[in-house]
């Protein structure tokens, strides 16, 4: 985690040794200042949220650019008690509550459907997954399955267009494809919305295995979505 709660203030830490409790278990947190990562607290007995995973500059840059107020926000089951942290969570007590999710990793599908049950009971829910080369061929096959000429769509404003993916294994796309929270990609400077499977829907589908469509939107319309500003939300996902 990010952040945690060092008396009366959430905040990120600042030095090597500092401790702090967590409020959500009450476990001990210990400050961990790598030499090439980003600062983050470390539960000694184990994080008490089982989706946690190690976040770097990536998930701080997102979160950065949300109030403090919004970062990291531990939701619990009012009826198991079981408890997850929301990477980001806008509006909250809203008919505009949003959580957004920031997947920098691989996830499985029985583990993105968990987190989709999970946060949609009571939210709207937005993914945005990061489609990097950092550790496999995954930006180069998005790359190369990117084709905003050949079969362009336009619906409500926007301009969809439809494509195949490239790769050899279409496993990633099929993955994000059958999401019940709405997907968007973050790949280099761009940020593309995948059709969702209503949305597919209207723009002629369903699509083939490895058929997926995408709808390109600046950061600033992205935030817009998750804030629900201005309508944003319903123009950006075409819905």
């Amino acid at each position: 985690m990010l952040y945690a709660w060092v008396g009366e203030q959430k905040r990120a830490p600042i030095a090597k040794g500092e401790r702090t409790t967590c409020r959500d278990c009450g476990g001990l947190l210990t400050a961990v200042m790598p030499v090439e990562n980003t600062p983050h607290w470390r539960h000694k007995a184990g994080d008490c949220d089982p989706w946690s995973e190690p976040e770097g500059p990536w998930h701080l840059g997102w979160k950065e650019l949300f109030d403090m107020s919004c970062r990291e926000i531990t939701l619990r089951d009012r009826a198991t008690g079981e408890l997850h942290r929301a990477d980001v969570l806008v509006g909250s007590g809203t008919p505009q509550a949003t959580v957004l999710e920031l997947q920098h990793s691989s996830i499985s599908e029985d583990e993105r459907s968990a987190r989709e049950a999970f946060y949609r009971r009571e939210h709207r829910m937005f993914w945005l997954v990061h489609i990097h080369s950092e550790s496999s061929f995954l930006g180069t096959y998005f790359g190369m399955s990117l084709d905003f000429s050949s079969r362009v769509i336009s619906l409500d404003g926007k301009e969809f267009a439809v494509m195949r993916w490239m790769g050899p294994n279409k496993q990633f796309i099929e993955k994000w494809k059958r999401a019940t929270a709405h997907v968007f990609l973050h790949a280099g400077a761009h940020i593309f919305y995948l059709a969702s499977p209503n949305v597919a829907a209207r723009l002629g589908g369903p699509f083939q295995r490895g058929e997926f469509a995408l709808c390109a939107l600046g950061r600033d319309d992205f935030l817009r979505a998750v804030r629900w500003e201005d309508g944003a939300a319903s123009n950006a996902t075409g819905s």
